[in-house]
C-alpha cells in the first residue's frame, strides 16, 4: 500500500516517556468507526446482497418472475424467460429512491437522534430483447438474445445522531475513543520477539515525541491522528492514556455517516423456446460495483462536575490545556467489478401453469478500496485559571491510502423456484422461492498489509452466517383489456446465526417489501407501467467503538447499543417498446 500523507500540524503532549515494562493487554477493537482500512465480513456479504429492482411489472408483482418470463427483468433472473417473448421489445425504466433513517434512542434523557433522509434518481433496468427465430412447425419454436442492464443493490443511504453522557462519581468514567485509541496503541503489533506498543519517539519534537505514521498500516492510523491531536498522550507509567480530556469529561458524542453508489449488472442473454412448452436460457452477468462511505464521529467535550468548566485528571488536578472537541472523519471507496453465470429452465405443462427453476453461480468480484482520515481537535489553554483560555489552535492531521489494495471475493450461489398461474386473460397470480448460501462466501485475495487472511474470513463465514431465504409473491388483473393493476411483496430471512454477536457495523438482517403498481397499454406497441416499492430493513445492532479482553471476553473501553433502522421508497416507470 503506498501512502500519501498530508498533516497540517503536529503537537505533541507533554508528558515524559519511561521505557514500557507493562504487560501487553490482549485485546480486539471494533465498531462502526473501526476497522475501515479492511474489507470486514459485514461488508462482503452486504455486497451480496441483491434487490428487487427490474422493471416497473416485476418488482409491482414482488419480483415473481421466475416462472413468469418475457420480461426484461429474465436475463438477470431466469434467463429460460427470454424464450417466451414471440417479438422483439426495448424498454428502459428510471428510478427514484428514498431512503430515511431512525436511530432510537438507548437510554431515556440522555439521546436525541433525527431522521435522515437521501433521495437519487437512478437507471432502474434498461434492455432490449430480440426475437431472431420463429418456426411454428419445428420442435425449436423461436429463439430471443437480450442484453441490457439492472440494478442489483442501491447503497444510497444517510444517517446521524448524536447522544449526550454525562459524568457521574458514581458510576464512573465516560469512556471516549480515546480510552479505545490508547488501549490499541497498547496493544501495538505482533513483532518478532512478541506483542510490542506503538510508541512515540522520545527527544525529538517534544517530550512524547514524533510518531511516524508512514511506519504503519491504516489499521493504527485514527489512533496515530488522534495522538498528533492531542486526544492521547504516553504517560509517565509508560502507558498510553488520555491525553487533552479530562476524566471529568461529559461527552456528547455524534455520528454521521453517507453512503453513495450502487451495484449495477449488464447482461447478455440467451432464451429458447421448444414447443411452447419447455424454455432454456442462460445469462452472462458482469457487474459494476461502486460504493463511497463517508464517516463522521464526533466528540464534544464539557467538564461540569464542580470544575467550574476546567478538564481535571483522576486525582483532580487542573489540565494545563485541555479539548472542546475532537472529529473523526474517514472516507472509503470501493471501486470494482464481477462476473457470474445464470441457468434456467421454465416447463409449461398446461398452458396455464408455469414452473420455473434458476441457479446462479456465485458471482466473482474483483475490488479497490482506497481509504482516507483526517482528526480535527481544538485545544484550550488552562493557563488562566479563572477560566478555561483561549483556542490555542485548532489541529487537523490526515492521511490517505491511494495506492493498490486488491480484495477478490465470491459471493454466495443462489437457487430460485417459481411457479405461476395464469387465469385466462383476466388474472396471473406468481410465487418464487429462493435460498442464498451466505456461510459459502469465499475470499479470495487479500492486500499484503491486510491483517486477515482468506483463510479468517472463511471461518468467520462458516461460523457466523447462515443461508437465506427468501419468498417472492405477486397478483396482477386485468380490469380492462388496457388496464392492469399488480400488488406484490417479499421477505428475506437473516444472514446471520446469531444477530446478538454482530455489533461491528448496522447490517441488513431480515427484510421485506410491499409494492403496487399500475400497467397501461397506450398503443398496440408502447406500453407504460408505473410502480412504488416501500422497503423496510431490519439491521444488527453496533457498538461505535469497543475494546474487548480476549482472554475474559469483557468490554473494557465500549459505548452503548445502536439501532439505525432503514425504511426505503422507490417510485419507478417502465416505457417499452414493442417491434
Amino acid at each position: 500500500m503506498k501512502r500519501i500523507i498530508n498533516i497540517a500540524a503536529l503537537v505533541a503532549a507533554c508528558a515524559a516517556v519511561v521505557p514500557l515494562q507493562a504487560q501487553i493487554p490482549n485485546y480486539e477493537f471494533g465498531g462502526a468507526v473501526f476497522n475501515h482500512d479492511i474489507m470486514t465480513t459485514g461488508e462482503f456479504a452486504a455486497l451480496s446482497r441483491p434487490q428487487n429492482f427490474g422493471t416497473a411489472r416485476s418488482m409491482a408483482m414482488g419480483g415473481a418472475f421466475t416462472s413468469l418470463g418475457a420480461d426484461m427483468v429474465s436475463m438477470s433472473l431466469n434467463p429460460a424467460g427470454l424464450g417466451m417473448y414471440r417479438h422483439s421489445e426495448f424498454s428502459f425504466t428510471p428510478l427514484v429512491s428514498i431512503a430515511k433513517a431512525t436511530t432510537p434512542g438507548t437510554m431515556p434523557g440522555q439521546f436525541s437522534g433525527s431522521g435522515n433522509s437521501k433521495t437519487r434518481f437512478a437507471l432502474a433496468n434498461i434492455g432490449a430483447a430480440l426475437n431472431v427465430f420463429e418456426n411454428a412447425h419445428g420442435a425449436l419454436t423461436s429463439v430471443t438474445i437480450g442484453f441490457g442492464m439492472n440494478r442489483i443493490a442501491d447503497f444510497n443511504s444517510h444517517y446521524s445522531y448524536s447522544s449526550d453522557v454525562r459524568y457521574s462519581p458514581g458510576n464512573g468514567l465516560v469512556y471516549s475513543i480515546a480510552d479505545a485509541f490508547s488501549d490499541q496503541l497498547q496493544k501495538g503489533v505482533n513483532a518478532p520477539g512478541g506483542w510490542q506498543p506503538v510508541m512515540p519517539q522520545p527527544g525529538k519534537d517534544g517530550p512524547n515525541g514524533p510518531l511516524d505514521i508512514d511506519n504503519y498500516g491504516p489499521y493504527f492510523w485514527p489512533a496515530i491522528l488522534g495522538y498528533k491531536g492531542a486526544m492521547i498522550e504516553v504517560g509517565n507509567n509508560g502507558r498510553w492514556g488520555r491525553g487533552f480530556i479530562g476524566d471529568n469529561a461529559s461527552i456528547q458524542r455524534s455520528m454521521n455517516v453517507l453512503n453513495t453508489g450502487s451495484i449495477n449488472e449488464f447482461d447478455l442473454s440467451f432464451g429458447a423456446n421448444f414447443n411452447n412448452i419447455v424454455y432454456l436460457g442462460a445469462t452472462l452477468g458482469i457487474q459494476s460495483v461502486y460504493k463511497r462511505t463517508e464517516i463522521t464521529y464526533a466528540e464534544d467535550y464539557g467538564y461540569f462536575n464542580g470544575t467550574d468548566g476546567f478538564a481535571t485528571d483522576a486525582a483532580g488536578n487542573v489540565l494545563g490545556h485541555q479539548l472542546s472537541y475532537a472529529d473523526l472523519w474517514q472516507r472509503v471507496k470501493l471501486d470494482g467489478s464481477g462476473v457470474n453465470f445464470k441457468l434456467g429452465v421454465i416447463v409449461r405443462p398446461t398452458p396455464a401453469l408455469r414452473l420455473g427453476v434458476a441457479f446462479h453461480t456465485p458471482t466473482f468480484y474483483s475490488l479497490e478500496r482506497t481509504y482516507d482520515a483526517e482528526v480535527e481537535t481544538e485545544v484550550l489553554d488552562n493557563n488562566d485559571l479563572n477560566a478555561p483560555g483561549e483556542v490555542v489552535h485548532p489541529i487537523a492531521p490526515g492521511v490517505r491510502d491511494g495506492g493498490s489494495d486488491s480484495w477478490d471475493f465470491v459471493s454466495p450461489s443462489r437457487l430460485m423456484f417459481g411457479a405461476s398461474y395464469t387465469f385466462g386473460n383476466f388474472a396471473i397470480v406468481s410465487v418464487d422461492y429462493e435460498r442464498d448460501w451466505y456461510n459459502g462466501i469465499r475470499v479470495k485475495n487479500v492486500p499484503d498489509m491486510a491483517d486477515f487472511g482468506p483463510g479468517y474470513y472463511k471461518t468467520e463465514f462458516k461460523n457466523n452466517f447462515c443461508g437465506t431465504n427468501t419468498v417472492r409473491a405477486g397478483v396482477e388483473v386485468k380490469l380492462l383489456p388496457i388496464l392492469a393493476l399488480r400488488l406484490g411483496g417479499g421477505y428475506t430471512s437473516s444472514m446471520l446465526k446469531d444477530e446478538s454477536l454482530a455489533y461491528e457495523m448496522p447490517l441488513n438482517t431480515e427484510s421485506y417489501y410491499l409494492s403496487a403498481g399500475v400497467g397501461v397499454t397506450l398503443s398496440r406497441t408502447v406500453s407504460l407501467d408505473v410502480v412504488y416499492q416501500n422497503q423496510t430493513d431490519k439491521q444488527s445492532r453496533y457498538y461505535l467503538f469497543y475494546t474487548r479482553s480476549n482472554d475474559t471476553g469483557d468490554f473494557v473501553s465500549t459505548t452503548d447499543l445502536y439501532n439505525t433502522k432503514f425504511k426505503r421508497h422507490y417510485i419507478s416507470m417502465t416505457l417499452g417498446f414493442r417491434f
